[in-house]
């Protein structure tokens, strides 16, 4: 009844959180990291204490591990932070009711009802597939492997099962030396042996998924990192777009001296527009509808593109090799038109000798920091306008619209590798955080049909917007699973790190930094690699996060009955009351 161990406990699993994700994990933490907290929830005679005290246990893990946010946004931080400590309360509810109430093992209430939390903050606008439990243990190899038939969720599944099982060896002594205040789980045995199977099971696919060797030889690959972190604000001493074009240009002649198949620039590594349509605006007939101020600005814009466009068309025909570049894309709409322009973030891939260049625009954009929403809506674009232009949008300030545009396909592009006598292959290129986002990369991959068509991946991103610090690591992380679930290799090129490659087995290689496996934010260089081609098609591609909706609504169906159960109690309650009053 005491509430004093209640947050001891909350304060044991918080300090255990503190080692448990990159830029050096340790993946043992993972397995007891919960167990206090648990042990606290279901033995703990107030429920309304457990309830608080887990929402400010949550509350306090966020505002840990996503401080590399305040970087950039210190509300989004801080809201963001309070909006995902709710996964802590509502975790434990139906934990609790079902212990206390079923008897039911933790060992297998608690990996259901937290792996369908996981899903349910991966999904929707307000998606954040960060600092998932799967995700310390990116350096146990033989453990992730089970993500290409579970996915990332899969690997958290199997962590928390081994939680909960602590928590039943727990409860027993603790509930005897208690004097049997409450029924110990009827059904502990079946928790250790579903636990014991379950994580045998994938040690041992994982020891075999490691030791299959069927991936063939890829091209080459050169990625490009500079090392310039941005400000929301305007700074008079960062560098400016002609620096970071020179440095990225030397970074691409020095990388040409390995004979890369393939060269890769990050996320937009300095201000640029590449696309057709800016270039061609000056001949459009909309340039009539403009004022001599607008013309004179499109004028100079669609200039500066033709050059930049034409230098890496120059480029990739002197070096011979494909040069991808992450650059935005402007397209002035007719007079009356709303927006006045559809911009998008995309990537070019420019091939040696080709007139123009082929083009992703990305599809999954960050909300607040790539778009507001509701612009499109006519009845809630008040809302829009509000949340734009308010004094919380650091880059709506005097009304500027930054939205971006979504793109609408899952593009590939066709590599033919000089390396390799003119081999051809397949592959895809995702966009800042679209590589940590499991349903939206695996699209890349596979067809309608199930079929593989993406080789191998790319990820370009810039990641410069949070300073140095462990963001750059975590992103790496978490990229590290889609090339498991989906069984490619990766190669990153990202504005302050972390760039390199990564197997299909998780593990990574030729960090651009100080070391080509540990890894660090900062950093200018390049890295020259050949990616493997892995032939094979992973259910987790064709089938997605089954495993994880089956956890979601075994989870729905617990805390329709936790519901159910309370309003029973408080029926029981009131009626009690009433006999006693006659």
């Amino acid at each position: 009844m005491n509430r004093w161990p209640i947050v001891a406990l909350a304060v044991v699993t918080y300090l255990l959180s503190l080692p448990m994700f990159e830029p050096r994990s340790f993946w043992p933490v993972g397995y007891v990291l919960f167990v206090p907290w648990l042990t606290a929830v279901c033995i703990a005679g107030r429920p309304g204490w457990v309830y608080v005290i887990s929402y400010l246990l949550g509350a306090g893990f966020f505002l840990t591990h996503l401080r590399w946010l305040c970087v950039t946004t210190a509300p989004g931080y801080l809201l963001g932070s309070l909006y995902l400590a709710a996964c802590f309360p509502l975790g434990a509810w139906p934990v609790r009711h079902l212990y206390r109430k079923r008897q039911s093992s933790v060992a297998i209430t608690f990996p259901i009802v937290w792996t369908a939390l996981e899903l349910m903050r991966s999904r929707g606008p307000l998606n954040f597939p960060w600092f998932l439990v799967g995700h310390s243990q990116v350096r146990f190899l033989t453990v992730i492997q089970i993500a290409d038939v579970a996915g990332a969720f899969g690997v958290t599944f199997v962590v928390t099962m081994v939680n909960g099982w602590l928590v039943d060896l727990l409860l027993r002594p603790i509930l005897i030396w208690r004097g049997g205040r409450a029924k110990p789980p009827r059904v502990g045995p079946i928790g250790t042996v579903v636990m014991l199977t379950v994580l045998g099971a994938t040690i041992i696919y994982g020891q075999v998924r490691l030791g299959a060797r069927e991936a063939i030889e890829g091209p080459r690959v050169a990625v490009l990192q500079g090392d310039y972190p941005l400000s929301v604000g305007h700074d008079p001493n960062a560098p400016g777009p002609t620096e970071k074009r020179r440095t990225y240009l030397g970074l691409l002649a020095d990388a040409a001296r390995d004979a890369p198949d393939l060269t890769v620039l990050p996320e937009t590594p300095w201000t640029m527009y590449l696309n057709r349509e800016l270039r061609e605006l000056p001949s459009s007939p909309i340039m009539a509808d403009l004022n001599q101020d607008e013309q004179r600005s499109y004028l100079l814009r669609a200039e500066s593109s033709r050059r930049q466009h034409q230098q890496f068309r120059d480029l990739a025909a002197q070096y011979q090799s494909y040069i991808v570049v992450g650059s935005l894309s402007e397209e002035k709409q007719p007079k009356g038109a709303y927006p006045k322009e559809r911009r998008y973030n995309s990537a070019f891939v420019y091939t040696p000798g080709a007139k123009e260049p082929a083009r992703y625009d990305k599809i999954h954009l960050v909300l607040f920091g790539e778009y507001v929403p509701f612009r499109q809506s006519e009845r809630l674009f008040w809302l829009y306008r509000l949340l734009n232009d308010g004094p919380w949008n650091p880059w709506g300030r005097e009304g500027y619209e930054y939205s971006l545009m979504a793109g609408t396909e899952f593009k590939t592009f066709p590599i033919q590798c000089r390396s390799l006598g003119g081999d051809a292959f397949n592959f895809g290129i995702t966009i800042c955080y679209e590589d940590a986002v499991p349903h939206v990369f695996r699209k890349f991959v596979v067809d309608a049909d199930g079929n593989k068509r993406a080789g191998f991946m790319l990820n370009i991103s810039n990641d410069g917007w949070f300073g140095r610090g462990s963001q750059q690591a975590q992103h790496l992380a978490a990229c590290a699973f889609r090339a498991v679930e989906n069984r490619v290799w990766i190669a990153r090129a990202v504005n302050t790190g972390v760039s390199g490659f990564i197997n299909s087995d998780g593990s990574w290689y030729g960090l651009v930094g100080n070391s080509s496996t540990e890894p660090r934010a900062g950093g200018t260089g390049y890295r020259t690699a050949r990616v493997m081609v892995d032939p094979r098609v992973t259910f987790y591609s064709r089938h997605g996060d089954v495993f994880a909706l089956g956890c979601a609504v075994l989870a729905a169906a617990a805390a329709v009955d936790a519901l159910f159960a309370g309003l029973r109690e408080r029926r029981r309650r009131a009626a009690g009351k009433r006999k006693a009053a006659k």
